[in-house]
């Protein structure tokens, strides 16, 4: 039997470092397309919340296209 482990905020900071065009830290306020972040590299962030439980949508996601947003949303899923 496998579980699945949540992920946590630290998690959520390295996937979208790894996703971004730039080395740059990422300010967790800022609109994450300026920092190169696309609807594909959202979809595939999708597929990795899913892997860890978390069922939210591209469309949840790409309504506020922030880490702390989408912190807000994970944390609200428990």
């Amino acid at each position: 039997m496998t579980t699945t482990t949540r992920p946590d905020y630290d998690w959520l900071l390295a996937e979208v470092q790894d996703m971004a065009d730039e080395d740059e830290t990422i300010d967790p306020a800022e609109d994450l397309t300026l920092y190169g972040i696309d609807s594909v590299a959202v979809m595939r962030l999708t597929l990795a919340l899913e892997e860890k439980g978390v069922k939210l949508g591209f469309e949840d996601l790409a309504r506020t296209p922030t880490i702390d947003a989408w912190w807000a949303l994970i944390r609200a899923q428990g």
